[in-house]
């Protein structure tokens, strides 16, 4: 069966601490840990992985019309097959040892409006999605460390100079804590729907509420009232867990799990028995919005254009919910890239 490039969609939501998310620091800790080459993630026996082709691009305008801008790039997983034996229609089984180098790829675009992800295998064994996860909770931390010891050092030598008060790193780190990443896939509404009703019967459900890059989250009511408890309280995540032994009503449960999940801001379980009485668990893995494309070309314009209309039409289509972007975001991303 011939290779099918498929769309991948997710919320990657960066954190540094509770006061500061992505474009806080882009320029100083993000943009740096995504430069190509610049970091590697050394797998023992297995190669390594690597960003290629990263740049910013002007994506289009948004209903405001306000620019969109967009981080792509490319992943690397640097590596060698290799093998023991082949086998010989004459001789059977015979010893041959021998390596091949291999280098597959998949393509990103981070859209930095709305911190929405799109990711896409270009070849089979490409890395995956959580493969990009982490190497880029790697080269954050890496990058952040040398911003911090950039800060010290430039304080340092202002101390001497400038006679100016010395600030100690655990201040830095305070200021800027280190980052925190998760990528939260996006949910499909027929798949999700798909995957409750494989449950003869369901006997729990676990939604867990998780902070954002500072988006505006237009759930329903509900979800938006234990969203803004959980802030109040100075927590985390909220966590609510529906259970019954005799089982759950399905159609409520679809219902819940869906208008929570609709803006990637939520992880859910769900767990039960099939119709053949066996264990059946899931997660937002199991039903994760997926889309194969045709043609995918090697260059990373065209490449990025490809990614960003098929997102466009899915959230067109109300298949993907975006959450309301700040007006401060588009001023910053402004800021930011003025010019291109």
């Amino acid at each position: 069966m011939a290779f099918k490039k498929r769309l991948e969609f997710g919320n990657f939501t960066l954190t540094f601490g509770s006061q500061k998310v992505l474009l806080d620091l882009f320029e100083e800790v993000v943009m740096p840990s995504f430069h190509e080459m610049k970091y590697t993630r050394q797998l023992k026996g297995k190669g390594e992985y690597f960003f290629i082709d990263t740049q910013v691009l002007k994506l289009g305008l948004d209903d405001n019309n306000s620019p969109i801008f967009g981080l792509f790039g490319r992943i690397i997983k640097n590596t060698k097959l290799s093998r023991e034996q082949i086998f010989n229609r004459d001789k059977g089984l015979v010893a041959d040892k021998d390596e091949l180098e291999t280098a597959p790829s998949s393509v990103f675009l981070l859209i930095l409006n709305n911190h929405r992800l799109i990711f896409c295998k270009e070849v089979p064994g490409a890395p995956t999605i959580q493969n990009f996860e982490s190497t880029c909770s790697l080269f954050l931390r890496k990058s952040h460390t040398s911003f911090i010891k950039k800060l010290v050092d430039q304080n340092k030598s202002d101390v001497k100079q400038k006679g100016i008060k010395r600030i100690t790193k655990k201040t830095f780190l305070e200021e800027s804590p280190f980052p925190n990443l998760r990528i939260t896939p996006l949910s499909d509404k027929e798949t999700l729907q798909n995957f409750v009703d494989r449950f003869q019967k369901l006997e729990k459900v676990s939604i867990k509420l998780l902070p954002t890059n500072n988006e505006d989250i237009d759930n329903d009511d509900f979800w938006n009232n234990l969203d803004q408890t959980r802030q109040n309280m100075n927590s985390k995540n909220a966590r609510l867990e529906f259970s019954n032994s005799e089982g759950l009503d399905k159609s409520e449960a679809y219902d819940q799990s869906q208008t929570a999940s609709a803006l990637a801001n939520s992880s859910i379980k769900f767990s039960g028995y099939d119709d053949d009485g066996d264990s059946l668990r899931g997660n937002n893995e199991d039903f994760n919005l997926t889309v194969v494309v045709d043609e995918l070309s090697s260059n990373s314009e065209r490449a990025s254009n490809t990614l960003f209309r098929e997102f466009s039409r899915l959230v067109k289509g109300e298949v993907i919910t975006l959450p309301l972007v700040a007006r401060t975001t588009v001023d910053k991303l402004t800021r930011l890239f003025n010019g291109n």
